[in-house]
């Protein structure tokens, strides 16, 4: 899992904007060797009185987290990469509409993951190649 959850008002994005987001969120990771099928994108439209952000209601705000299981930024130099990569696809969206957005990353322990039930198979490259291929999980011995 790579997980994009974004918290907004409605009208935030366009549907096209929240299409762009999801298709370059999907290839920011593709790139990085993750099937496509592990990439979630959520936008979650936050009406009146459920959204605020410096107590104003409603606020021109954007705040996204970005959840990550499949593995961890390695080192300084990863992370400040992938946040510089991660602001490349928000600013041409945010920045001229004067949004304020916030953003942070988590970073779970692979173990509690699941895809169908099963530990996705990051440590057997042979099986990983097969859902790759297939873009989907497919059972396999020792996946509890």
């Amino acid at each position: 899992m790579p997980r994009w959850t974004f918290e907004t008002t409605p009208g935030t994005f366009t549907r096209e904007e929240k299409h762009l987001i999801a298709h370059k969120v999907t290839d920011l990771y593709i790139a990085r060797g993750v099937p496509s099928f592990f990439i979630n994108v959520f936008f979650h439209e936050n009406g009146p009185d459920n959204f605020f952000s410096g107590g104003k209601n409603p606020p021109e705000a954007v705040f996204f987290h970005i959840d990550h299981a499949i593995r961890k930024l390695p080192d300084e130099e990863a992370r400040k990469k992938f946040i510089a990569e991660a602001n490349a696809i928000m600013k041409p969206i945010l920045d001229p509409k004067g949004i304020k957005w916030e953003s942070n990353i988590y970073e779970h322990p692979r173990y509690n993951w699941r895809i169908n039930g099963m530990i996705p198979p990051v440590e057997h490259p042979e099986i990983m190649k097969e859902w790759k291929e297939k873009d989907m999980a497919i059972a396999y011995e020792g996946a509890e």
